[in-house]
């Protein structure tokens, strides 16, 4: 009994204690909701209150703004009533100007509108006129043709030989004229420019002041002791071909003559021969081959020294800078080669004055003419072991010795091998007439002047018509006669102009050459016996 007891009462306290917890749980879901309803109703009433206050303070905002705006109206009303009034000015002002350009637009437009008027009807005028005209040509080339046929019936001529005939006759009447006016051309355009060159000229050759060379080529070594013919000439000849060995020249010695003869085609080894030649016969015993090369050796140093300072010396003179090393060598070389008996190497120096006094009076660069002067005829330091002409050759060198391409152009055209083109060529050109031209500075053999005798009459004889060819003025002049019947005045003139520009190009002159062509015509008549009584 008692444990059914307790087992009620465990049943009752778990019901109740369920229920407690049921009834527990309830009362806090009811407290959650009501908590959650009185805050929602609270935030509601702290919305309507913002609202209420942001309403009140966008009235009072708006209530703010409009105070501004009156303010800020009543101060600029007055401003704004001006501009207005301006502004309307200003479109009265725009309307008037516009009415005012459209009536000039109109007028313009009325006025173009008659000028167009005007050129149409001019235009048909001119298609008129036109239609007229080639009327006119036709009816012209009708009686053109008209008066062909009857000059050709009456000259016995087609019309074809008939043009033919006329044409050649415009062709000699046109030549002829244009000869004439060449000739006049020609004769007043020497006149005035002789005038102006003699005078730049005159002026140059008065200031040039340079010492005059008289050397007419390397001196002579003679034996002027008998004992001097022992001292150099061995029974085998050995001193004599050690002498030949280390010059490079041909010795030659006569028996009953006291001339040393010394053959080469270089000048320095030339001058080389003479001055080992000079210093072996100074000595009072025999020499041998051993001293024969010791002495060489130490000639041929000092020899080599000698060159290179001239070089130094006429570039220094001349006051050329940057002149390549070998340039200065094979100048100072040109020391001991001669031209015509003229030294070479003062006739560089000679050339480079000239040039650059003549550059100073016409207006050109006085130091590139002085540089081309000297440098002209460098390579006559090189023809004997050289095919071609000096002027050439000496181009050649300066080029790959990197002288300026004027300077190099001006150095090759010198004696025409290159057409000239500068200023500076011809300078130089007349700058070496002048050196080698003046009375004394060459002298020809009688040789060399047979053949430019020779030379200038086998070029004019080898043209057509030419019957024979004098040379006059010791070379200067070559006159030429022709047939009168084959050559004419024209063809004469011709000629003269052909001749002088082969002598150019096939031979080599110091100075001009003044060709002349003579075309004789002779007239005979026989009158009858007795005459009028």
């Amino acid at each position: 009994m008692e444990n059914s007891h307790v087992s009620e009462i465990v049943i009752l306290f778990s019901a109740s204690l369920v229920s407690g917890i049921l009834l527990g749980f309830l009362i806090k879901k009811y407290l959650h909701r009501y908590l959650i309803n009185s805050a929602k109703s609270e935030a509601q009433e702290i919305l309507d209150e913002v609202k209420s206050e942001i309403e009140i303070r966008e009235l009072e905002q708006k209530e703010r703004v409009q105070e501004i705006e009156i303010e800020l109206w009543t101060k600029v009303e007055n401003e704004h009533l001006k501009i207005e009034d301006h502004i309307e000015d200003l479109q009265s002002q725009a309307d008037e100007k516009k009415s005012r350009n459209d009536q000039i637009l109109n007028e313009k437009k009325q006025k173009t509108e008659e000028r167009l008027a005007v050129i149409k009807s001019k235009e048909q005028v001119l298609k008129n006129e036109e239609q007229a005209l080639q009327k006119k040509k036709q009816d012209l080339h009708g009686l053109v043709n008209s008066y062909i046929e009857k000059l050709s019936q009456r000259l016995q001529l087609t019309r074809d030989a008939a043009k033919i005939e006329i044409a050649e006759n415009l062709v000699r009447e046109t030549q002829a004229r244009s000869q004439n006016l060449i000739t006049e051309v020609e004769e007043e355009t020497k006149l005035h420019s002789e005038q102006k060159a003699k005078r730049i000229l005159g002026i140059c050759i008065e200031r040039f002041a340079r010492p005059y060379c008289p050397e007419r080529g390397i001196g002579a070594v003679y034996f002027t002791d008998p004992s001097q013919r022992r001292i150099l000439m061995d029974p085998d000849g050995k001193n004599i071909k050690a002498i030949e060995e280390v010059t490079g020249c041909d010795i030659i010695i006569e028996e009953g003559m006291d001339l040393i003869g010394v053959a080469g085609y270089d000048p320095v080894r030339r001058e080389l021969t003479r001055r080992v030649l000079e210093r072996l016969l100074k000595e009072k015993r025999p020499v041998n081959v051993d001293f024969i090369h010791r002495t060489s050796e130490n000639i041929k140093r000092e020899l080599f020294r000698q060159i290179k300072t001239d070089g130094d010396l006429l570039a220094k003179e001349l006051k050329l800078e940057n002149l390549h090393p070998e340039i200065r060598q094979m100048m100072g070389s040109l020391r001991h080669r001669y031209s015509f008996t003229q030294n070479q190497y003062f006739h560089c120096g000679e050339v480079g004055w000239l040039s650059g006094l003549i550059a100073s009076e016409i207006g050109i660069e006085i130091k590139k003419a002085r540089r081309i002067g000297m440098l002209h005829d460098i390579g006559k330091a090189m023809d004997h072991q050289l095919d071609g002409g000096h002027a050439v050759i000496g181009a050649d060198f300066i080029q790959a010795r990197n002288e300026a391409a004027d300077v190099v152009h001006a150095v090759k055209a010198h004696h025409f091998d290159e057409q000239p083109s500068t200023d500076h060529a011809f300078t130089v050109i007349a700058a070496d007439a002048i050196s080698g031209a003046r009375p004394g500075a060459r002298r020809s053999t009688l040789e060399s002047y047979n053949q430019k005798v020779s030379e200038l009459q086998d070029i004019a004889r080898s043209f057509e018509g030419v019957t024979d060819c004098f040379v006059l003025s010791g070379g200067r002049e070559c006159r030429v006669m022709v047939n009168s019947k084959r050559i004419d005045d024209i063809k004469a003139l011709r000629l003269s102009a052909d001749i002088a520009k082969k002598i150019e190009t096939e031979c080599s002159y110091p100075g001009q050459i003044k060709v002349v062509v003579v075309r004789e015509t002779l007239t005979q008549e026989v009158t009858t016996h007795g005459g009028k009584h």
